[in-house]
């Protein structure tokens, strides 16, 4: 038995590891905004122990990672949330969930969640963690700090801190398959950029292994085997639903209709995602090695033709 910190406990990925952790048998102290969100209260039914506040205001988490071993940083915001509020909450929190983590002495593993976007645009190559960071849009360039952030309290400190550059996490109630059929995924540019994904279990997975096995101060590329071009994955989509093949616009269309310039990046940016130090490190068997798995699991490919 262990005990863990979950600072974004209320969130898509937070509250499962939250309930996984917790069916397990292990203690959990749930960092959250408010105790009124329904998930929360689910949680705290279940033992979790939540205490409520705000990376981006350290006295409101003063004593939080007391008697904590593992803390999971899994709090995010969306891009269009804003350049100053992500900073200050990926670049500022990070810094003062690291210090009361050195503070109480007890943590032996600090693992943050960041993405593909400190990536940028790599085209048609592959994509591995000593690949160079190129940010092409605001989001990566502030993922791209808080990461120096941590490395560098590894470095300078050997503060005990991995870090995991997280695909698109899909999965039930966020399925990427429904907001196709829904026309919400709009195709910007070609279409042709690799889009990586991970299934929530298997992202569960590399989250609960890493603690256990993964190397202090590593970077992990968090994806499946298989990343997929968007116009590949929309057309298979909307081809077994029985709709029109996908139309595709020019970035600028979007950003005219006032999207968010990191959503156009994380809808254009292409990262074909090698997972390869993930399997050799944390020794993670894919459930879901592809988004294809997915597609033919929630549209079998009989039943979509014969509809």
């Amino acid at each position: 038995m262990a005990n863990y910190l979950i600072a974004g406990a209320a969130g898509y990925i937070g509250s499962r590891l939250a309930a996984r952790l917790l069916a397990a048998g292990h203690r959990v102290r749930g960092l959250v905004y408010s105790a009124e969100d329904p998930v929360v209260e689910r949680l705290a039914a279940r033992g979790m122990a939540v205490w409520i506040g705000d990376l981006t205001r350290p006295e409101t988490i003063d004593g939080v990672t007391d008697e904590i071993e593992v803390v999971y940083n899994l709090t995010n915001r969306m891009p269009i949330d804003g350049s100053a509020l992500l900073r200050s909450l990926y670049v500022d929190g990070n810094q003062h969930l690291i210090a009361m983590s050195v503070r109480a002495r007890t943590v032996r593993t600090y693992i943050w969640a960041s993405s593909v976007a400190p990536y940028g645009d790599h085209g048609e190559h592959w994509v591995d963690e000593d690949s160079p960071i190129a940010p092409s849009y605001p989001l990566g360039t502030i993922l791209a700090a808080a990461e120096q952030i941590i490395l560098q309290a590894v470095r300078a400190h050997r503060f005990p801190a991995m870090i995991l550059r997280m695909a698109t996490v899909y999965g039930p109630d966020r399925d990427p398959l429904e907001a196709i059929a829904s026309g919400q995924l709009t195709i910007y540019g070609s279409g042709r950029n690799f889009v990586p994904h991970i299934h929530i279990d298997d992202a569960l997975e590399v989250l609960i292994r890493a603690p256990e096995v993964g190397q202090i101060g590593a970077i992990y590329n968090v994806g499946d085997d298989e990343p997929l071009r968007l116009i590949e994955i929309v057309s298979e989509v909307r081809r077994r639903l029985g709709m029109l093949p996908p139309r595709t616009f020019d970035p600028n269309v979007g950003l005219r209709a006032g999207l968010d310039r990191s959503v156009i990046g994380a809808l254009t940016s292409s990262v074909r995602l090698s997972n390869a130090r993930m399997h050799h490190d944390l020794g993670i068997e894919l459930r879901y090695p592809s988004l294809r798995y997915w597609i033919d699991e929630r549209l079998p490919l009989e039943l979509a033709v014969s509809a």
